[in-house]
């Protein structure tokens, strides 16, 4: 008869077994499924300057790589910069990346303080399965404390709609020169006529004033954005100010009031007289007055000119009339800080009684008579000569 198993060779079998199945269940013939970014990768990872100064915008430039094997686009949703601040560098909403297909990415950063940093940009996409993508790459920059060029921004006084002229000095306080300086401008409020300005070279301990002609819609406080570009030491720079400054208008500029008016019709003729009075400080110019449009009155206009501040220029204006009216709209046109003005006065017309021949009393023509008598004189003279 055989012999039985011991109790300790069955338990020895059964804890043998318990393993092998474990085993068996991690090997199933189901495929594994790569990581959500086995084909999507950040690369080519620089900015620009190497080492930028405290309070310096430089740009982060990367590259990111949707390779072949990932089946289809990559929708990119958003790529920033984190790890320094609360403030996130964002550009979002950057489009479809098809695969085998790169897209490069720049990020401004600015960092305050000196030394060595370290921060991370990110991308966030969803694959073609609709899984999200994350992809994290650590960035270290070394920060150094340098003198930076200084930027200063004012603006000239003008009327809303006028061109003045807003001043960008930039002053160099280092002991070596900027070269290939370009100032730029922008503003969501302010219409420039030119945003970019360049000169070859800003040299040490000097300052120099860039003019942008620009205009405003009304007056009061908008916002202008600065970027001064140069080469310093071989290596592109970048500084950026963010400026808030007033655009006022002039404390009393010129401005046409029509004074001592009157209108007087009488017959078929309207007569306006009036003195263009210039309430302002400023000069205005090609001020030109007219009859605006009304019923049973003909169009006319006077060319006043140029009306010094606080002066004034006197005219009389004559035009027809088919009827009878009450009153008559006398509009103004002028300029002032190159912008085209315009005013409307109603002025009361007075109505002058007709005009009346001269009556004269009737009697024996004095011209002939005094004339005969002449010539009976001549004829009496001349006979007793004869004799």
């Amino acid at each position: 008869m055989p012999a039985q198993p011991s109790c300790k060779v069955i338990l020895s079998l059964l804890l043998l077994c318990v393993p092998l199945v474990g085993l068996g269940a991690t090997v199933q013939p189901a495929a594994a499924q790569p990581a959500s970014s086995s084909y999507v990768s950040v690369t080519n990872v620089t900015h620009t300057p190497e080492t930028p100064t405290t309070g310096e915008s430089f740009e982060v430039r990367t590259v990111i790589e949707n390779h072949a094997g990932n089946g289809g686009p990559l929708e990119v949703t958003e790529v920033y910069v984190s790890g320094q601040g609360p403030n996130r560098y964002i550009a979002d909403n950057l489009g479809s990346l098809p695969a085998g297909a790169s897209m490069p990415v720049t990020l401004p950063v600015t960092i305050d303080e000196p030394g060595r940093h370290t921060f991370t940009v990110n991308v966030r996409g969803v694959n073609p399965s609709g899984t999200p993508v994350v992809i994290q790459h650590p960035v270290t920059v070394r920060v150094v404390d340098e003198t930076k060029p200084q930027i200063e921004l004012s603006t000239q006084a003008a009327v809303p709609g006028a061109t003045r002229s807003v001043n960008v000095t930039v002053g160099n306080g280092r002991p070596s020169s900027l070269e290939q300086v370009a100032v730029t401008v922008s503003s969501p409020a302010v219409e420039f006529e030119v945003q970019k300005r360049v000169q070859a070279r800003i040299s040490a301990r000097n300052t120099t004033t860039f003019q942008f002609p620009a205009t405003v819609g009304e007056a009061g406080h908008h916002p202008v954005d600065v970027e001064v570009t140069y080469t310093d030491g071989g290596e592109r720079r970048r500084l950026t100010r963010s400026f808030q400054p007033a655009f006022g208008a002039p404390a009393n500029p010129g401005e046409i009031t029509l004074t001592g008016t009157e209108a007087v019709a009488q017959g078929g003729t309207l007569e306006l007289s009036a003195t263009a009075s210039n309430v302002g400080t400023t000069e205005v110019e090609g001020v030109v007055v007219a009859i605006g449009d009304a019923n049973h009155v003909g169009s006319a206009d006077y060319f006043v000119g140029s009306v010094d501040g606080s002066d004034f220029s006197s005219f009389t204006l004559t035009t027809a009339v088919t009827a009878n009216v009450s009153s008559v709209p006398v509009r103004v046109r002028y300029i002032v800080d190159g912008v085209e003005r315009t005013d409307t006065t109603v002025v009361p017309v007075e109505q002058a009684p007709p005009s009346r021949p001269v009556q004269r009393d009737s009697g024996p023509p004095f011209v002939p008579i005094g004339a005969g008598v002449v010539a009976l004189v001549c004829l009496g003279v001349l006979y007793r000569w004869r004799r």
